[in-house]
């Protein structure tokens, strides 16, 4: 399919979407709250270019995912936290010769010890300061093994809830 044509495909499908006409509410207190419950946001709210999913396959996973605390809208970004950890980390060459990897802190990655945890690390990793698309960040360094393992908890945490998944 035509690149272009997929976009368009996808813009209509998110606005057509059951909850298209509150995308453009200002957020709630509830819904702030649960960002920052879901994902250790801090209160803001933003994602245009999500991933919108159809409202079959929200009508066939609502009830699970309101159980563990999620609306649609944090659902459908949920599904992107592999994607969102790839495009904000880098791989770099180690003084050893293996390649490491920089994983930005932020959201469920918040912290070193959040990634000692995930990673199943015996210290925490070093943290180093950087630049990302939005500006000042912190990453921390990894290797390839702890890597896979942070990927491995966010895609266990996409299908059933971040509580089980640590």
């Amino acid at each position: 399919m035509d690149k272009s044509w997929a976009e368009v495909e996808c813009m209509a499908q998110a606005a057509s979407a059951s909850d298209a006409v509150e995308s453009d509410s200002f957020p709630t207190d509830i819904q702030l709250s649960r960002w920052q419950q879901l994902f250790n946001y801090s209160p803001q709210r933003s994602n245009l270019t999500r991933n919108r999913i159809t409202d079959e396959h929200w009508s066939l996973v609502r009830e699970d995912k309101e159980k563990a605390g999620h609306d649609r809208e944090t659902y459908e970004h949920s599904l992107q936290l592999g994607d969102v950890m790839r495009s904000q980390s880098a791989a770099i060459p180690g003084v050893d010769g293996k390649m490491c990897f920089l994983v930005r802190l932020g959201g469920l990655l918040g912290t070193s010890e959040n990634v000692r945890d995930i990673a199943g690390l015996d210290e925490e990793p070093k943290v180093v300061e950087g630049q990302s698309e939005t500006g000042a960040a912190q990453f921390c360094v990894v290797d390839e093994e702890a890597k896979r393992k942070i990927e491995k908890w966010l895609a266990m945490a996409q299908l059933g809830g971040f509580e089980e998944a640590s």
